[in-house]
């Protein structure tokens, strides 16, 4: 068996959610000496996709019957590798799932997902191809606490005070920055500490005046950050005293367990995160509202609140690349058997 693991970002970075999967992906599939290939031109039996942009690969896998297995929601913080569609206003927030994304889901043989909760939401929105929850896995490795040459590059990177706590979120800049005040709130309660907002700047908003004076005025302690290497990314998660989710977009599930496996403190719009995937009280902190989500922030640099970084930790913990590369494993047996007959290699 060959899997094709297929993923091309639009973005120049690995830090981006779709590049973390695909490489968790291929990870997996090594620790089980499973043969995979990113080369479409290429030999392979089965084909494993993370992006709705790649409906293309699945009408070519088509014309000669090889299955095609589709991760769907894990990397909603990638803008190359996002499902949903949302709608926030003074009414609240509405998701549903892009057109586009799904006519992609649709034309595939079997759906990923990271927890029950995305099932009911996929079928919702109209997805009828079969749906099974599969939590990613995770290289334990990237997280260790022992490699202080690691955890120094974020303060060399950005020339910042190592003894200062750091607080950070991912995701995509919005033009009107929705639900990004608590993360402005907690920084000026905390003027002593750092935080910084890494995300995707696409043209529209790095262009846009509004989002550039909403920059201008914030907080000295706050940065926002676009691109930067893997190895800064991975450092400031190993820095980080909290791991936000200021927003009300939905969050990337990659992110949520990397922080989980960094052992951050997660505080989290409830309303960001799909259930099933944060245990309120016992792996995260949570709350909807700005003003709690900036009170916890502060309470937990402060030492007053009881952290909930040991029971997440234990979690992430078991998400093990041999665990997910052995699910992956089995799940593409059983498709390239029930399509034996008519499917074949790809050349």
């Amino acid at each position: 068996m060959k899997v094709l693991v297929y993923f091309q970002s639009k973005n120049d970075t690995d830090i981006f959610e779709g590049a973390r999967l695909r490489k968790s992906i291929k990870g997996a599939l090594e620790m089980i000496d499973v043969e995979h290939t990113s080369n479409v031109l290429d030999t392979y039996n089965i084909i494993h996709l993370i992006s709705p942009n790649d409906e293309k690969i699945i009408d070519d896998a088509k014309e000669y019957h090889c299955p095609v297995v589709v991760s769907a929601l894990y990397t909603e913080d990638d803008p190359s590798a996002s499902y949903i569609e949302e709608v926030i206003n003074d009414k609240g927030k509405a998701s549903f799932l892009k057109p586009k994304a799904l006519k992609f889901l649709n034309k595939a043989d079997l759906v990923l997902v990271p927890c029950e909760a995305n099932i009911d939401f996929l079928k919702f929105n109209g997805v009828t191809t079969p749906i099974k929850v599969v939590q990613p896995g995770l290289n334990m490795s990237r997280f260790d606490y022992s490699r202080e040459d690691e955890k120094e590059i974020f303060f060399r990177y950005f020339r910042e005070d190592k003894n200062k706590k750091l607080v950070f979120a991912i995701g995509e800049y919005d033009v009107n920055m929705n639900g990004i005040n608590s993360f402005i709130t907690a920084a000026k309660k905390c003027p002593n500490d750092l935080f910084y907002f890494f995300g995707k700047m696409n043209k529209t908003t790095k262009l846009n005046l509004k989002f550039k004076r909403f920059v201008k005025n914030t907080p000295k302690n706050v940065h926002f950050i676009s691109d930067v290497p893997d190895d800064v990314y991975r450092s400031a998660m190993l820095n980080a005293s909290v791991f936000m989710i200021p927003g009300y977009k939905n969050a990337g599930v990659i992110s949520i367990y990397e922080a989980m496996a960094a052992r951050c403190q997660i505080i989290a719009r409830k309303s960001a995160v799909f259930k099933g995937i944060l245990d309120e009280g016992i792996t995260a902190q949570v709350g909807e509202f700005s003003e709690t989500l900036s009170s916890l922030v502060k309470d937990c640099l402060d030492n007053k609140i009881k952290p909930t970084t040991v029971k997440a930790y234990e979690i992430a913990s078991e998400l093990t690349l041999t665990k997910f590369g052995n699910e992956l494993k089995d799940i593409y047996m059983d498709l390239i058997t029930s399509m034996k007959g008519d499917h074949h290699d790809r050349y």
